[in-house]
């Protein structure tokens, strides 16, 4: 292992290892801002783009219903 460490400097290894690190972690964060799940951008808070009102005549109906048999 030592003899690697003659062939390249441990300073720049480093250094180019944060780069590319500092790289995935800009490009994820991005990625998972573009996304129509993240919209705080707009000032409206978390997921809050994502509610939807539901029609009046909906206001009924009954969610998670049993099956029938």
């Amino acid at each position: 292992m030592w003899r690697i460490w003659m062939v390249m400097d441990p300073r720049k290894v480093i250094i180019v290892g944060g780069v590319l690190v500092a790289a995935i972690v800009a490009t994820n964060h991005f990625v998972q801002l573009s996304t129509k799940y993240s919209c705080w951008l707009d000032g409206k808070g978390s997921g809050s783009c994502l509610v939807q009102k539901a029609p009046a005549s909906a206001s009924n109906v009954q969610h998670n219903a049993p099956l029938p048999n």
